[in-house]
């Protein structure tokens, strides 16, 4: 798989969710919930704030901003290394979160790094249930099918397994009269 133009892709994705996360406002904040030393201070992580404020749609929006920052990570790191993929997913929205903290008009908050980890990781998930499926599919796609493994055929030509087999059996005994015991 070439990689070059996937890279270009998650550089340019990797700078819109910096300047939406650590670029300029449009907005002012005062500082709301924030602790002062953001997501590294235990309180701001244990605070009954900080679990229980905020809307849903602010966390649909963090998961699905880093859904597509792990499905990037993960097609550029290689098959077998796919756990870096979790990690620099974490690792990144770890760094937003702490450039979050001295900024004024930012609030670096646990939640946002759980939700953002949360899409990163659900990101990930994808590109591996994609490539297990792609898989399977080349392995189906691989198997041999010889005729005798195939469904057997009856001597009218039809498809015949066990249970027809008996059926027709059975309804050739009936349609000559005879009974079974």
């Amino acid at each position: 798989m070439n990689r070059r133009p996937l890279r270009f892709v998650a550089v340019a994705y990797a700078a819109v969710v910096l300047w939406v996360t650590i670029g300029p406002t449009m907005w002012r904040t005062t500082g709301g919930s924030q602790l002062e030393a953001g997501i590294l201070d235990p309180a701001s992580w244990t605070a009954a704030n900080t679990w229980t404020t905020g809307y849903l749609s602010e966390m649909a929006f963090n998961v699905a901003l880093f859904i597509p920052v792990g499905v990037l990570a993960a097609l550029l790191i290689r098959r077998r290394r796919w756990p870096l993929a979790l990690l620099a997913g974490v690792g990144f929205t770890t760094l937003i979160e702490l450039v979050q903290i001295p900024e004024p008009h930012r609030i670096s908050d646990p939640r946002d790094l759980v939700m953002n980890t949360a899409g990163a990781v659900f990101g990930v998930l994808l590109v591996l249930a994609g490539r297990m499926v792609r898989r399977s599919v080349k392995v189906v796609a691989a198997l041999p099918v010889s005729p005798a493994r195939s469904h057997p055929v009856d001597a009218a030509g039809g498809r015949a397994n066990a249970g027809s087999a008996a059926r027709d059996g059975a309804s050739a005994l009936v349609a000559s009269g005879d009974r079974a015991a």
